[in-house]
């Protein structure tokens, strides 16, 4: 970078610092104080988030001079769109529909910002994909068979995509304005007053001792830590790089440290009560409140880090691991002690949603309030107004992800609703299954995987949220749950290969082969890729239903997921033979599945086999 270029850097680092607290103080202000009207919110979020953007990434990473003047270039137009149509939004919505030629100038303005803003963010996947259905709403008059339509204008396609709710200020952009960022600005002051430090301090302290206690540490504070930051990789590079050291010195070889802390961060998307960024949008688009998201997500989160559970316990059981040393569990001890306030926010964020029902915007903003109040009077870690500014700052940056992901995503859900091709795919899905639930289920689970493998979890939700769960929901499917499938796949997507990017950025922490790791995270994660099944058919799953069948259910899903984490480590006792981990791994099935005779023979056929090997002096060595 020439010396010229660096005299731009502490202006446009100015410029970024107070654009990140201005975006956070306006949401604060809007969940606390004054709600805006929905397209209103929108515009705001989506035009601060796109100058800080540009601020913030460069048009060419490594350049001088030229690309910051093409940034300062990109800036002006997104507060120049983004301004006109926050000013004009009230007359253009009385317009009903009758477009001038400024409006559509801004409207186009936002879809290439938009785009270029993801492609700096996100890389080209998609970039692409959204390029793809833009040019199917253009061209599509001129292609064959049932994706052929009366073809579309320049006006018709940009007024759609940006004058309305219907693309890129549609339903997941409005998730992301008025849910995710406030929620987001609430982690940020979790961390910025060490609550994530001492999760991590306090998981250590009480699991440290145990056999293979790093990695069971690391399995609960990861997924706290996960809970907070929303973002699998964020979340494997910040604990990832103390906890996989940690289970390599307590006996775990590379690639199984890389792939616990891999899996452990991937799960905190769907840990209540904070979640990922795709939770806050399930609740949008079924119009449900947030509370029930996040009920319905206690019970497969809980099996979920079950199943990781009992993987590195059986593993350290296998390998004879201890405990990590008695100083390093007491060092945790003293970073922990006395800290027990640090999660009074989150027990306040609880009762206010939960109890008192308030709305979760309000929630938030009080929970921080609070925040602020214990960061102010406690004694280590004490807030001040510059850690206060850090932190509006590390919020408002921590949500560009989700706002590039939330508006390209936009433009094809908006392309979807106005060709009508949304409708006509969920009905080819329908129709290629053979109308067979099961087969639509797989169908969709290879879809959710693939789609994952290039995209967030947040934006592979949104698209299959739109081509994808429609077709469950016309087969029957709880909408709830068909939303919570594809959802839970898309997050799968992260540790399962051939793309596994959370395991391959742990791999890269462990000093791993990442494919080997990204296999690892998918068999510790094994036993919970069935749940999303379960669920569909039996919603008790997901916490809905009479209270005794949901505890029947949960219960012998905990059993179930017990048998198949032995049959994927191989062991119980010792090592276990081919055909002894095919049975429990049928035996783990059965029970997970939720009907009483299922699960009554999968008990007895997991429960004969361990007695007998129980009973067993002289049981047979690894296969």
């Amino acid at each position: 970078m020439t010396e010229k270029s660096n005299k731009f850097m502490p202006v446009i680092m100015g410029i970024s610092s107070v654009v990140s607290i201005a975006f956070s103080l306006f949401h604060l202000y809007t969940a606390g104080v004054r709600e805006l009207p929905g397209m209103q919110q929108r515009l705001v979020h989506l035009t601060l988030g796109l100058i800080l953007i540009f601020l913030i990434f460069p048009f060419i990473k490594g350049k001088g001079k030229g690309s910051r003047l093409i940034d300062l270039l990109f800036v002006i137009s997104g507060a120049g769109a983004g301004g006109y149509l926050l000013v004009n939004q009230e007359d253009i919505t009385f317009r009903l529909g009758i477009t001038y030629y400024p409006d559509i100038i801004a409207g186009f303005i936002i879809i290439i910002l938009v785009l270029e803003a993801t492609r700096r963010v996100m890389g080209l996947a998609l970039p692409v994909i959204s390029l793809i259905a833009l040019l199917y709403a253009f061209l599509g008059d001129q292609l064959p068979g049932i994706l052929r339509h009366s073809g579309l204008d320049t006006v018709r396609i940009v007024s759609h995509l940006t004058l309305t709710t219907e693309g890129i200020f549609g339903i997941p952009l409005g998730a992301s304005a008025s849910l995710v960022a406030i929620f987001i600005i609430f982690a940020a002051f979790l961390n910025g007053t060490g609550t994530g430090q001492y999760f991590v301090n306090l998981v250590m302290s009480k699991f440290g001792r145990t056999r293979g206690g790093a990695a069971k540490a690391a399995v609960v504070g990861s997924g706290l830590m996960g809970m907070l930051s929303g973002s699998v990789i964020a979340n494997v590079m910040g604990t990832g790089t103390f906890t996989i050291p940690l289970m390599k010195e307590n006996g775990y070889d590379n690639k199984t440290a890389a792939a616990v802390e891999a899996v452990s961060s991937t799960g905190g998307q769907i840990m209540p009560p904070v979640m990922g960024a795709a939770a806050y949008i399930i609740a949008e688009i079924l119009r449900v409140p947030f509370v029930s998201v996040i009920k319905a997500a206690i019970i497969p989160a809980s099996l979920y880090y079950l199943a990781e559970f009992i993987y590195v316990d059986l593993q350290a059981v296998k390998l004879k691991l201890t405990g990590i040393s008695s100083d390093k569990v007491q060092e945790y001890q003293m970073r922990a002690k006395g800290k027990h306030y640090l999660v009074l926010p989150i027990m306040m964020l609880i009762i206010l949603m939960v109890a008192l029902e308030w709305l979760p915007p309000k929630a938030a903003f009080y929970a921080i309030l609070l925040t602020i109040v214990i960061g102010f009077i406690q004694r280590s870690n004490r807030l001040n107004w510059e850690k206060i500014l850090v932190i509006l700052k590390s919020g408002a940056r921590n949500t560009i992800e989700v706002i590039v992901a939330t508006s390209c995503a936009g433009i094809i859900v908006g392309v979807l609703s106005l060709t009508g091709l949304g409708i006509q795919l969920s009905s080819i899905l329908v129709r290629l299954a053979g109308e067979n639930l099961v087969i639509l289920l797989v169908l969709t689970m290879f879809v959710s995987l693939i789609m994952g493998m290039g995209l967030t979890t947040t934006s592979c939700y949104i698209i299959l949220a739109i081509l994808v769960a429609p077709a469950l929901v016309k087969m029957g499917v709880q909408p709830l749950a068909a939303h919570f499938f594809v959802f839970f796949f898309g997050m799968y997507s992260f540790i399962t290969p051939p793309v596994a990017l959370g395991a391959y950025a742990a791999a890269g922490l462990a000093g791993s082969e990442p494919f080997a790791t990204g296999y690892t995270a998918w068999r510790i994660a094994l036993p919970s890729f069935l749940v999303p099944y379960v669920f569909v058919f039996s919603p008790a799953l997901l916490g809905m239903g009479a209270p005794l069948e949901v505890a029947r259910v949960v219960g012998a899903a905990s059993i179930g997921v017990w048998f198949i984490a032995i049959s994927t480590v191989g062991f119980f006792r010792k090592n276990l033979l081919l055909w002894e981990k095919a049975v429990m791994f049928i035996a783990g099935v059965l029970l997970i599945e939720t009907n009483f005779m299922t699960d009554a023979i999968g008990a007895i056929l997991g429960m004969s086999l361990l007695l007998i090997r129980c009973r067993s002096r002289h049981a047979s060595g690894g296969d």
